[in-house]
């Protein structure tokens, strides 16, 4: 261990020498490297935890760069997770860096959890954090959670040390899929700085021992008036979590109500459909010569709604900007014949 790396958390008397061993040791998967995990990773890096598995399929997008601030404009068409597994090495070379360019799922979740120390749970994605959260559960991996919606943000930490321990569940006890994401209500930038440095805190006080973590509390920080609250939470959910498992698909029900379409379903039906991108200039690109640009920011889905004159098929970087506009345009006509491209640039450099 460099004693020069470090001695500005070895000489703290809650960590010192032995504190800091434990990090080397520890290895810590951070699902989500978006507005909390892309703030959280760096911070558990420069700390030394030893591993970092760093879990996420997406591409950074224009709009999050306010708050997703180790990304850039050049950084456009790599992974989260690799653009910030590339930092970070740069930022530490001492430790192990696992990249995985893709979702956490039901499928792979055991796989990219193995050996873990604990989790971060660091997703805008409500069913994602219920399969995340269940699975820790069952298998008794510590969990920090954190979440923000537009000015406020939530964090608590979860032991699962057994089946009795607090989770998510014991605060809210199913997914509300009514919650907007990020995309779709705006969230403010300098929150999601907040919050993940608490994950990347809560993290390192559990491996170090240092102070209390977050335990069967939850704590509400509302960014405008700097207004917090610690809540004491109690055991309250008592259905069996492992069943509740093996039945749940862990899907979207919100994804029902937007109408994709495949890069394959779309070239082989080409005439039938009218291509339009929504990407802003600097990222837009063709997917054929018959391809429209209507960038995001100049659309008015009032407006748009009344001008589409057959069926239409909207695209952007990753598919996720183009279904919050599916999603709007049907709640003004829910008789429109409209779709988004599923997976959207990104698909089409796979497929």
């Amino acid at each position: 261990m460099s004693e020069d790396r470090y001695i500005r958390q070895t000489l703290l008397d809650q960590i010192g020498d032995q504190g800091q061993q434990k990090l080397l040791t520890a290895h810590i998967v951070i699902v989500g490297c978006g507005g909390l995990g892309s703030i959280a990773a760096p911070y558990l890096a420069g700390a030394g935890v030893g591993k970092l598995t760093l879990i996420d399929g997406d591409l950074p997008d224009i709009s999050n760069l306010h708050r997703q601030v180790f990304f850039d404009e050049s950084s456009m068409n790599l992974a989260k997770s690799k653009s910030l597994a590339d930092h970070i090495q740069k930022l530490n070379s001492t430790i192990e860096i696992v990249v995985v360019d893709q979702m956490i799922s039901k499928k792979n979740i055991e796989e990219y959890t193995q050996g873990a120390t604990l989790v971060l749970e660091c997703t805008d994605n409500i069913q994602t954090k219920y399969l995340v959260n269940d699975f820790c559960h069952i298998h008794k991996l510590p969990l920090v959670y954190g979440a923000i919606h537009k000015y406020e943000g939530y964090i608590s930490f979860f032991e699962n040390e057994s089946e009795n321990s607090i989770h998510l569940r014991d605060i809210f006890a199913v997914p509300n899929e009514d919650i907007p994401t990020c995309s779709e209500v705006g969230v403010m930038g300098t929150l999601a700085g907040l919050i993940g440095l608490m994950q990347a805190n809560e993290a390192i006080k559990y491996i170090t021992g240092a102070g209390a973590t977050m335990s069967n509390q939850l704590l509400t920080y509302n960014i405008l008036n700097n207004d917090q609250m610690k809540l004491k939470l109690k055991k309250s959910y008592k259905s069996n979590v492992a069943a509740i498992y093996q039945v749940s698909s862990y899907q979207s029900k919100s994804n029902c109500d937007i109408t994709e379409v495949t890069i394959q379903d779309l070239l082989a039906n080409r005439s039938n459909y009218e291509l339009i991108s929504i990407l802003e200039d600097y990222e837009h690109q063709d997917i054929d010569d018959e391809v429209e640009q209507l960038p995001l920011s100049t659309i008015h889905p009032e407006e748009l709604v009344d001008d589409l004159e057959g069926p239409t098929v909207f695209y952007c970087t990753t598919g996720k900007r183009s279904a919050v506009l599916v999603r709007m345009m049907k709640a003004i006509d829910s008789d429109i014949e409209i779709y988004s491209l599923k997976g959207g640039l990104k698909a089409t450099s796979n497929g």
